[in-house]
């Protein structure tokens, strides 16, 4: 009688399972290869095969219940895979977690479509992207496919659905980012430019000179000074001492805070070594690659019309639509290479006023390319070495008259400054439409060594994804009004400071020379991001990059 009873209790309990298996498996929405390839677009996801057992799927069921019941960026499906076949006739190929490839489907119970990243390096596409089919991987057991679903789609969920200590952690980090407006007093340009300009358009003076007598503003473009004026009635970056490796992970590097660090460099060899007779003498026959301008201006943004081949330079129907701005160009100086030797008499006869209209520069110079013995004359910051993956190290020389035009960087940057000053004006990355993040088309500057020629002779087939076509010397507020809104920091830098510049912070870079020697010389780190974001996209937040999960 007992055993007749358990084997009936153990009847119904089948049943049950069966019944809830089949009300479970109607209650998940059959992904077709096309539905995938849609829903990837904004999401991962995640599916379960025909080949998975009942436990297999009661886990993925809670999984869909429970564990990622409120993650917008996951969805989860069934698909079969006995006839899965991309729209475009390819079949579906399949990665382990490890990335080996899989050949044998029969025992791949569950998949993982990624969300696909939008390749937005190129404007004219041989087809379109949000057709293209997302990676997948395949899997053979539920058991670690929560941990994988977590790295393979950057979720942070635990079994419950709560967000593990990693999650709580990158949302501590999205709700206390820095922001320029935190800062006490801070002033948006608008506050900044009506400063110079009463109601007729002429100059404003304040308690010194006015610095943009000759100022005016016609059409909506105010016209300031060579030099952006009065710098002081910006915030300004926090200045530090040297801090611990928690210290500064924890309030600047996790939080896109700028920062200076007044005393990194005092223990460098380059600052008493690095004379230009030292260079000269020991690098003097290297080959360097430099770059050339009129005036000093590097890669700043103009109109297109300027340029000699503009009638007879076209841009195809298919790219032209997606430019924001077709009438403007990136201006990319004239470049030359030289013996080392050659650049420093270039930069003397210049700084001493021996050579005008022409301003040279040795720019994003790879030390680990040309100069790799100077390496042993600096080091990384101590309480940053192998925390981030350090990606290159540059040189940066000139007479100390240049302005970088305001551009971003996809990188954590440490500015170095060894020799002169460096006014760097830097701009949130928090809200790029303000910044009018995009394409903008690129033009290369010619020049004639003979003549000493500049001239402005070819538009290029080439864009720029990192130049803001704001001149903040010469802003079209009428044309870019958003500008008028972001909240400037001023970051100045002298000999022996830091400047620590994080992931795509907009910035632009005045150079001033040395009261020893008449020149600007720096070195700069870039290191892969913490924080990253998809670009041009003005709309796409910063977020951990997925490398460095593991510092959360």
């Amino acid at each position: 009688m007992a055993a007749s009873m358990i084997f009936h209790i153990s009847w119904i309990t089948t049943v049950i399972l069966i019944c809830f298996s089949v009300k479970r498996v109607c209650c998940l929405i059959d992904l077709t290869p096309e539905t995938v390839i849609q829903l990837s677009n904004k999401a991962c996801v995640i599916a379960v095969t025909e080949n998975a057992g009942l436990k297999d799927r009661e886990d993925f069921y809670f999984l869909d219940d429970v564990s990622f019941a409120n993650e917008s960026s996951v969805f989860l499906g069934s698909v079969s895979l006995s006839d899965f076949t991309w729209p475009s006739n390819k079949q579906l190929e399949l990665a382990r977690y490890n990335d080996d490839p899989i050949t044998d489907f029969s025992y791949v119970n569950f998949i993982i479509f990624t969300r696909k990243t939008t390749d937005r390096t190129c404007l004219l596409q041989p087809t379109d992207q949000r057709k293209r089919p997302p990676t997948a991987f395949g899997y053979k057991t539920s058991d670690f496919l929560l941990e994988s679903i977590n790295e393979k789609c950057g979720t942070y969920r635990t079994k419950k659905g709560l967000l593990t200590m990693k999650g709580l952690h990158r949302q501590y980090i999205h709700e206390n980012i820095f922001h320029v407006h935190s800062i006490l007093d801070s002033k948006n340009m608008s506050t900044i430019y009506q400063g110079f300009l009463d109601k007729e358009g002429s100059c404003q003076k304040g308690d010194g000179e006015c610095n943009c007598a000759k100022s005016h503003s016609k059409n909506g473009i105010l016209n300031l000074s060579l030099k952006f004026p009065h710098t002081t009635e910006m915030a300004k970056c926090e200045r530090i001492s040297l801090p611990t490796r928690e210290e500064f992970f924890h309030d600047y590097l996790k939080l896109s805070k700028p920062v200076i660090i007044t005393d990194a460099m005092k223990h460098w060899p380059a600052m008493a070594r690095w004379t230009n007779s030292f260079l000269r003498k020991n690098f003097g026959e290297r080959k360097v690659h430099i770059k050339l301008t009129r005036s000093g201006d590097y890669e700043g943004v103009e109109a297109a019309s300027l340029w000699e081949n503009f009638a007879s330079f076209h841009i195809p129907d298919g790219v032209i639509q997606k430019l924001l701005y077709p009438d403007l160009v990136v201006v990319r100086p004239a470049t030359n290479n030289m013996n080392f030797s050659e650049f420093l008499d270039l930069m003397e006869l210049i700084s001493g006023g021996n050579l005008t209209d022409i301003s040279a520069y040795l720019e994003y110079s790879s030390i680990s390319q040309y100069l790799p013995e100077l390496k042993d004359d600096i080091s990384e910051m101590t309480f940053f070495k192998d925390l981030l993956k350090l990606q290159h190290l540059n040189f940066w020389l000139s007479d100390g008259n240049t302005l970088g035009k305001l551009h971003f960087d996809p990188y954590d940057n440490f500015l170095c400054q060894v020799s002169g000053t460096k006014e760097v004006i830097m701009f949130e990355p928090h809200n790029n439409s303000r910044l009018y993040e995009g394409h903008i088309p690129e033009a290369m500057l010619s020049y004639n060594e003979k003549t000493g020629e500049f001239r402005r002779k070819s538009l290029v087939d080439s864009t720029s994804m990192v130049m803001s076509p704001v001149d903040i010397l010469k802003p079209d507020m009428k044309r870019f009004p958003k500008f008028l809104d972001t909240h400037p920091l001023n970051c100045t830098i002298s000999e022996g400071e830091v400047l620590f510049m994080p992931s795509f912070w907009w910035h632009e870079v005045q150079s001033y020379p040395s009261q020893k020697e008449a020149r600007n010389l720096a070195v700069n780190f870039w290191y892969e991001p913490f924080l990253t974001k998809e670009f041009p996209c003005p709309e796409c937040p910063l977020d951990i990059n997925p490398k460095y999960r593991q510092l959360l």
